[in-house]
């Protein structure tokens, strides 16, 4: 087997070699092909670029330079221990294993839903900062990786691959209390999370979030999908509602609503969550229809690969307490074809 490399005549570190060949063993031993060099400080093969990290380097900058997007830094670290300056990067470039699938089961995703967040909580729709903030650190200190529903869309589409432990936070109907104790330590701890409004109660009272905050954190990498209009039951039709009423409410609540907030915050709005996370076939389709690519209910489960991407499973976070939320973060199901 030959392994051909050029480095602008440079000679290759000594180290080098035996990376190389530890690379061509997990690569099944496929002979590469030669590689494109264009910097001194990189190798390049099919699966593979080897890169030495230089002083400045971060593993966000390392992805945005050659996986073309900073949040896919994961890749990097699950591939390099230790990273250092004037060590030699792995930086994987083949697509491995996108819906997560193993012999003995698949991935999956768990979707976290929230609501509120006070001190003092009467209702078990809501949590304390300190709870939320005991969460979110017990997250980040045993290696899960928050991602965003663009990732999530990216794995039900088995055209990208997830970090072992992915979790998808997101929280529902648009209190002010979110800005205020949510928000900032999501950003504490690096990690994005999907806000699901209904546009009625945007800065209706000062309990309410506003669009101004909206677009401050969507500045800031939170995504802001619609949770209809009035948040009203789109499963079944109301008292007194006729058949053609209750089609024309439909419409307005799944399709209008992602209008309002196209035109208030700029963007394309693409995940719906159901209100009450109650859904039937005629508001799915509608969903499908407008424009969405995702919804979620608040059916309890993860995600596998092969989800209906508009029946996707969500576990409130109802209980206050430590030993419910770690049970909510199963990432693996176990699957047998005994």
């Amino acid at each position: 087997m030959e392994f051909l490399i050029t480095m602008n005549k440079a000679p290759i570190p000594s180290a080098l070699p035996w990376l190389l060949f530890v690379l061509l063993l997990f690569s099944g031993c496929a002979t590469p092909t030669s590689p494109v060099i264009t910097d001194k400080q990189i190798y390049k093969s099919n699966d593979y670029i080897i890169y030495k990290m230089k002083a400045g380097d971060t593993v966000e900058s390392i992805a945005a330079r050659f996986l073309g997007d900073p949040g896919k830094a994961w890749k990097i670290k699950e591939a390099n221990p230790v990273l250092r300056p004037g060590q030699y990067v792995v930086v994987p470039i083949a697509l491995k294993n996108p819906g997560g699938v193993h012999e003995n089961g698949v991935q999956q995703v768990p979707i976290l839903c929230y609501h509120r967040f006070e001190d003092n909580c009467s209702s078990p729709m809501c949590i304390s900062g300190a709870l939320f903030e005991r969460q979110m650190k017990y997250l980040k200190e045993n290696g899960y990786s928050v991602i965003t529903p663009e990732q999530l869309l990216g794995f039900l589409e088995f055209r990208e691959s997830l970090p072992e432990k992915s979790v998808m936070i997101t929280i529902d109907d648009g209190y002010r209390s979110v800005y205020n104790v949510a928000y900032p330590i999501l950003k504490k701890y690096g990690f994005p999370a999907t806000f699901f409004i209904y546009t009625n109660y945007v800065g209706v009272s000062d309990k309410a979030i506003t669009w101004k905050q909206l677009n401050e954190m969507k500045a800031n990498g939170f995504t802001i999908g619609s949770h209809s209009i009035a948040h009203s039951d789109l499963s079944k039709r109301g008292d007194n509602e006729s058949p053609t009423a209750y089609e024309q409410r439909l419409l307005r609540e799944v399709k209008a609503s992602k209008q309002i907030i196209d035109d208030k915050l700029n963007q394309e709005t693409f995940i719906f969550a159901y209100p009450f996370g109650r859904v039937n076939q005629k508001a799915m389709v509608l969903a499908r229809q407008n424009g969405y690519q995702l919804a979620v209910t608040v059916n309890r489960g993860g995600n596998a690969f092969f989800e209906n991407p508009f029946l996707l499973k969500r576990d409130m976070v109802l209980k206050r307490d430590m030993k419910t939320f770690k049970k909510r973060l199963k990432t693996f199901q176990s699957l047998s074809l005994r």
